[in-house]
């Protein structure tokens, strides 16, 4: 399983506004194959994304289509504590990560899935976490 970034579906979308093949769409095209997925983190940035639109409702649609039919998982217990532990752990270290990125990251951590980003800096310091650039 893969769940995929913030970053590689604003990439997506920007492509197929421009209706030209980039880096995402190349990456989608040679992976047919992988199970895809993304955490309801990614889904509530690409939302505030498109609430902050001239044409919120457009934007809206467009997010919504995009994702599609892929699953939208969800926070439970295990997030929680995978969470409070990275973190703290990040923090000790001097190294702490925004809010949002360590949820994503902690969200495949614990569903035992990579993280397709174009954001590997941030992503490949959660300990454990697999990490993939397109």
């Amino acid at each position: 399983m893969i769940h995929l970034d913030t970053t590689f579906l604003v990439d997506a979308m920007r492509e197929s506004r421009r209706r030209s093949v980039g880096p995402a769409h190349r990456w989608l095209a040679q992976h047919r194959q992988e199970s895809l997925a993304l955490s309801v983190f990614v889904l509530g940035e690409l939302l505030v994304g498109a609430e902050l639109h001239a044409e919120a409702d457009q934007e809206r649609q467009c997010v919504l289509s995009i994702c599609g039919e892929l699953p939208i998982i969800s926070p439970d217990r295990r997030l929680a504590e995978r969470y409070a532990s990275t973190h703290a752990h990040l923090s000790r270290r001097g190294t702490p990560l925004a809010t949002m990125d360590l949820l994503i990251g902690c969200t495949a951590l614990v569903e035992d899935a990579a993280v397709l980003t174009a954001n590997t800096s941030h992503f490949s310091r959660i300990p454990g976490l697999r990490v993939l650039e397109y």
